[in-house]
């Protein structure tokens, strides 16, 4: 029991011993006597009564007050970690948002290289081809006027662009790991000759007459085939077998250098 109530039990029991000594008293009680010690004693009551009641609801209050302190200290507690955690959430989402930026900045200059890129690719593949071996040059003269098409074409992306010419570039590459073979009017010595043309990567360029009695290679400064030596006959029977069959087992001997 605390202090104060302790002194309100005790101002309420003051009147009621004092009451009490009155209705003991030896000497004969009065009806007035009677009548204020009874008020006493009721008043006694009644201060008892409203301290107990006080003091329930200072009970209640306290503990209504605790609860919502202890409350409070969950919801602090709570709210800290919250904050600790989204603060970790945002310092992550800054440092993306920062390598977001720097690689956005660094496409930017990319892009701004990359269309001068586009065009010295198509000039340089364009010059590679003009001085290339003559094979095919329909598909690939229509191959160089659809790569300069496309980088005229202003609603196409840069990145379309660069896919279309690193396919063509993957074509004429392709170009260098095969062989085949058709049947052309060329150039023979000077002479227009109905013969087999056989292309071996790019390496080179060669014809074999239908009699297979005559092998010729591709010379740029003759702009035609010239006749070589008859030991090259065989190597193209067998190059011409291995094309049809496609299968490649064996190692052609062939002249990669011009024949002067």
């Amino acid at each position: 029991m605390n202090l104060k109530r302790l002194r309100t039990l005790g101002k309420a029991a003051a009147p009621l011993f004092a009451a009490c000594l009155l209705l003991t008293a030896p000497a004969p009680a009065t009806a007035a006597s009677q009548d204020m010690a009874q008020k006493m004693v009721d008043d006694a009551i009644a201060a008892e009564t409203s301290a107990q009641k006080q003091q329930t609801r200072w009970n209640a209050q306290r503990a209504a007050m605790l609860e919502e302190i202890r409350q409070l200290k969950s919801e602090n507690l709570w709210l800290s970690f919250q904050e600790k955690k989204y603060s970790r959430y945002v310092g992550s989402i800054e440092g993306k948002i920062a390598e977001l930026q720097r690689i956005k900045a660094e496409l930017e200059r990319m892009e701004q290289e990359l269309e001068p890129l586009l065009y010295s690719l198509v000039d340089r593949l364009t010059d590679a081809v003009q001085t290339d071996l003559p094979f095919l040059k329909q598909e690939r003269t229509r191959r160089l006027d659809f790569l300069q098409r496309t980088l005229d074409d202003h609603e196409l992306s840069n990145g379309e662009k660069l896919r279309r010419i690193l396919e063509a570039l993957e074509v004429e590459t392709a170009y260098g790991r095969s062989a085949e073979m058709s049947e052309q009017t060329i150039q023979l010595d000077g002479k227009p000759t109905q013969a087999r043309v056989f292309r071996a990567g790019r390496l080179g360029l060669y014809c074999l007459t239908p009699d297979q009695a005559t092998a010729g290679r591709y010379e740029r400064k003759a702009a035609g085939f010239v006749t070589m030596d008859s030991e090259f006959v065989r190597p193209l029977t067998e190059l011409q077998t291995m094309i049809e069959r496609k299968r490649y087992t064996n190692f052609i001997y062939l002249p990669v250098k011009e024949v002067r």
